[in-house]
């Protein structure tokens, strides 16, 4: 139980858009996995790990996520999308035109 108590008392945290959902997920998956802890318990303890943005999405979110892979799905959704467009206009702005290419490849 010491695992279990260590996750209530410092928890991973979320806080939504400017970070990345896949790696906190995948942080979160491998603490929970310590304590064995089942479905219902990692989203019962979820909110102690969400601040910010992403504890004001879980207080509507929560009213119809009922299972852990409802809320790891929904979670993907409504911020991994933010990073990923955060990346791609990140490498777009910093795209340029190689010289083998030609304008119509360039602008495709």
């Amino acid at each position: 139980a010491t695992m279990a108590r260590e996750i209530i008392r410092s928890p991973t945290y979320f806080r939504g858009a400017t970070e990345d959902a896949f790696d906190w997920l995948e942080k979160l998956e491998q603490r929970f996995k310590m304590t064995s802890w089942s479905d219902e318990h990692k989203l019962k303890y979820i909110s102690i790990h969400l601040q910010d943005d992403a504890y004001k999405w879980w207080i509507q979110a929560s009213k119809r996520i009922m299972t852990w892979s409802e809320f790891v799905k929904e979670i993907k959704q409504a911020f991994a999308s933010t990073k990923m467009k955060e990346l791609a206009f990140e490498q777009l702005r910093w795209y340029k035109q190689s010289i083998n290419q030609t304008i119509t490849q360039y602008y495709d």
